[in-house]
């Protein structure tokens, strides 16, 4: 019985995995597709920064943050999309793009990389190392940046 019941847990799981890797296409560029028309978005930072306070190595460069959804209240709704895009020092390019999406009241954390304007981003971290730090800002629904 006990593996019966293992085996539906196992059965479940992938399935809810295969809809979440479904649900993020990734576009010509490698990026999930729902961040598609992130340049259009307002921007929630008053100008490009290059410090994120003691979490300034966590993406060394230019930073720029956009989100698909305002705030209601405190709190972003689910279904919001930021993105932080990273000019890395010496170059001209978005070389680092970070984004957290927000699903079923939790964020999912993900962040690409390229190394040359023309090249596909490719994973770079996920999950729980960049929670582990957002954590920091749960005060402002995990975002550092406060606007």
């Amino acid at each position: 019985m006990r593996a019966k019941i293992l085996a539906c847990v196992a059965v479940i799981a992938l399935s809810a995995a295969v809809v979440v890797v479904a649900s993020a296409r990734t576009t010509a560029n490698g990026l999930p597709s729902y961040t598609d028309g992130w340049q259009k978005w307002p921007r929630i930072n008053k100008k490009p920064f290059r410090s994120t306070g003691p979490l300034s190595s966590a993406h060394t460069g230019v930073k720029n943050v956009y989100a698909s959804k305002r705030k209601v209240g405190s709190k972003y709704p689910n279904g919001t999309v930021i993105v932080k895009t990273i000019v890395k020092p010496g170059t001209k390019y978005v070389g680092q793009f970070a984004v957290m999406r927000k699903v079923n009241g939790r964020w999912r954390f993900i962040e690409y990389e390229r190394s040359s304007a023309k090249a596909r981003y490719s994973l770079l971290a996920q999950g729980q190392l960049c929670q582990s730090c957002h954590v920091m800002a749960k005060s402002n629904d995990f975002v550092f940046t406060k606007r």
